[in-house]
């Protein structure tokens, strides 16, 4: 389990978490929600020990995370940070390989479970016949997926996704979720993401964290805390939640603010408005 005390963490001189107490409970799908700049990301990288904390500690399993060796929270811990930078010709083979680097050792180097376990992951991520395609040649979307990958290549029991759809069709978006979902479910892994889609997170995560101005305004299991209230109070956004048809999960309608997107209403008796025409055939 993943948790916080007192957390404080920015950039510069500026504060974006200040004595944040949170717990991720272990073997869920987390999901954190929020608007832009509202901490999300800075929440994620100092858990994954990428930014250093001003105050206040993360735990893993109730031990302080940064007392811990590199070694053991890289084979604890994966990592896909928002837009990570690609090697220049590296192919998308080595890549996923360099999720293994957390096993190898001088008197240790590439072995069967090595690449058993990269083969694995790309057939997973559904990259396997771009195995020897350079990554820098690669669409954005391919880009992700051969990223995911690696972190998949790296067999932990967690894993922390920063923006994991981003760059991807709404098909390959499912997918990965779909994926992340199925770690979680069959394999017992702990999963925290960020996602801009609430629907989505709504859908797939067993508990979700909603954020505001690097604050915590709720967190725990979406069917029982995503209400209008607040989604108005993180997003200001005026809406009503229905049953979504397929999962039953809660799912987020927007409020309509332009009237003319309901198109022209019907007038007394259910005669046409003038100035329009019925579609040919109704």
């Amino acid at each position: 389990m993943l948790s916080t005390r007192d957390l404080v963490a920015g950039y510069d001189e500026r504060t974006v978490l200040d004595g944040l107490h949170l717990d991720v409970p272990a073997d869920a799908f987390t999901v954190i929600v929020g608007p832009n700049a509202c901490g999300k990301s800075t929440l994620l990288r100092t858990m994954a020990r990428l930014l250093t904390p001003r105050r206040g500690t993360v735990l893993l399993d109730g031990a302080a995370i940064r007392d811990l060796p590199t070694r053991e929270v890289a084979r604890r811990l994966s990592v896909l940070p928002q837009s990570p930078l690609v090697p220049e010709g590296v192919t998308v083979a080595d890549l996923v390989g360099r999720g293994r680097q957390p096993y190898q050792r001088w008197w240790r180097q590439w072995s069967a479970d090595d690449a058993a376990a990269v083969d694995r992951a790309m057939a997973l991520a559904d990259v396997t016949d771009l195995a020897g395609r350079p990554v820098d040649t690669l669409s954005g979307g391919q880009r992700q997926r051969v990223w995911i990958a690696m972190t998949l290549a790296q067999d932990t029991e967690a894993l922390l996704l920063d923006e994991p759809t981003t760059f991807l069709d709404l098909a390959h978006q499912v997918e990965v979720l779909d994926l992340l979902h199925r770690l979680r479910a069959e394999r017992g892994r702990t999963v925290v993401a960020v996602l801009h889609d609430l629907n989505q997170a709504a859908r797939y995560a067993d508990h979700l964290i909603a954020m505001r101005a690097g604050a915590v305004l709720a967190a725990g299991p979406p069917r029982e805390i995503l209400t209008v209230d607040l989604v108005r109070e993180v997003f200001g956004l005026d809406c009503v939640i229905v049953p979504c048809p397929v999962t039953g999960a809660p799912l987020v309608v927007p409020a309509l603010t332009t009237p003319t997107l309901a198109g022209p209403l019907p007038a007394a008796g259910g005669e046409t408005p003038a100035g329009t025409e019925h579609p040919k055939g109704t």
